[in-house]
């Protein structure tokens, strides 16, 4: 079995958050497969691997008796981390070391070049 993350599963994360930020509201599965330009057999797969995980990208997942998921509930904190919409502590970290190194590239001053590039 291929990798199924970059290509299938965090485009559904993705789309997700995504629409839940445009409307608010759950979502049925046929607006994703809008967004993702992917299948409905392969949104539903992408949609039961990202329910298993844990913590839970999104708050509720409504299946019919079929299995199939039906209803898609709002992301969590952890679907919007996963899609670069929240920040992460390495993200962070990442803009704060870059912010110091445009600082010091445009700092005059040696000395205070030196401790910017230090910190």
């Amino acid at each position: 079995m291929g990798e199924t993350w970059t290509t299938r599963d965090l485009p559904v994360l993705r789309a997700i958050v995504e629409i839940y930020e445009e409307t608010g509201q759950a979502m049925h599965p046929r607006p994703i497969e809008a967004a993702t330009g992917l299948a409905a057999e392969d949104v539903q797969a992408a949609l039961r691997a990202l329910n298993l995980e844990d913590p839970p990208f999104v708050t509720k997942m409504q299946r019919y008796s079929s299995g199939h998921i039906a209803l898609i509930g709002a992301p969590t904190g952890h679907a919007r981390r996963a899609v670069g919409a929240w920040p992460t502590a390495e993200s962070i970290a990442d803009r704060l070391v870059e912010a110091l190194d445009e600082a010091a590239d445009r700092e005059p001053d040696e000395e205070r070049k030196g401790f910017l590039r230090k910190a």
